[in-house]
């Protein structure tokens, strides 16, 4: 089975990357603005991963853009034309990254500007258009049925802020742990987790409805090619398992703390990869695909 080349690995990552660090970002911005003493512990953990993550995934955009990687001053006419989604596309990630950068270095002390609320509801747009604009970049090419679903945004940020906050949790947890409750971080992440699977559900019941050729693809997750992938490292590990262990949290039946709780969000990002890779690679594995490639 040989795949088109213009959906390799890295966009996978450079799709996961700009989530995970996004979603980090908005999730410590919501925190900041909810109590900023209690929960400046995740603040810094998210400020250490966020900006540099996004940093690396357009790093991948760019081995993806090709010219663009070894011609950069090629770059900037992705600037130059205001009716194209890449156009867009990339003045909201080189906001966002900016911006970023600027909130990090605050939360972690080498400068004393914040910006204020200004950047804190500025970071909070651009990290949901950053998140969400990794879906548009699929849902754009209109001859891939199963990427064209408006559902799929949606899912993406949902994803993106579960898997920042998994990724803070992390850094957190090793680097900056304190002794405040992180109770309603906590909580918020298992409803994301929940609202995930309720979309990743209800995306799957529209594809199944949808074209043969959307139907074929989804059908290569559910029962084909990338069953395995999908029921085992997505499903189960990245949405089923967190989902229990953190709903035995919120009952009171289960302390997750220490390197049970690294390991719980490392499945949380595990699963939202495998979301990315697998949406990535079924969309271009369709019936008309196969027949016309060698075997």
């Amino acid at each position: 089975m040989v795949f088109q080349e213009a959906f390799e690995w890295y966009i996978a990552v450079y799709l996961f990357l700009a989530g995970v660090g996004a979603g980090a970002i908005v999730a410590a911005v919501m925190a900041d603005m909810y109590d900023r003493k209690k929960y400046i512990s995740f603040i810094k953990a998210a400020s250490v991963i966020g900006m540099p993550l996004v940093s690396i995934g357009i790093f991948f955009l760019y081995i993806d853009l090709g010219q663009g990687l070894w011609k950069p001053w090629l770059l900037i006419l992705l600037f130059l034309n205001p009716t194209s989604a890449i156009t867009w596309g990339t003045g909201i990630l080189t906001v966002f990254t900016l911006l970023a950068l600027i909130y990090g270095a605050f939360n972690l002390g080498f400068i004393k500007f914040s910006g204020g609320r200004t950047v804190q509801w500025l970071l909070i747009i651009t990290g949901i258009l950053t998140a969400g604009y990794t879906a548009v970049l699929l849902g754009v090419l209109k001859a891939i049925p199963f990427w064209h679903q408006t559902s799929l945004p949606i899912l993406f940020i949902i994803s993106a802020t579960s898997t920042g906050i998994s990724g803070a949790m992390i850094v957190r947890e090793m680097f900056f742990k304190t002794e405040d409750s992180m109770h309603k971080i906590e909580t918020s992440h298992f409803y994301l987790i929940m609202l995930e699977i309720l979309l990743l559900v209800g995306m799957f019941l529209i594809a199944m409805q949808g074209v043969p050729e959307m139907k074929f693809s989804a059908l290569s997750l559910l029962t084909g090619k990338f069953a395995l992938e999908f029921w085992v490292f997505l499903v189960l590990l990245g949405l089923i398992i967190p989902a229990i262990v953190f709903a035995l949290g919120e009952a009171g039946k289960m302390h997750i703390s220490g390197s049970k709780l690294v390991f719980f969000e490392a499945l949380v990002l595990l699963g939202g990869y495998f979301l990315r890779f697998l949406i990535i690679h079924a969309g271009v594995y369709t019936q008309k695909f196969i027949e016309y490639i060698p075997q």
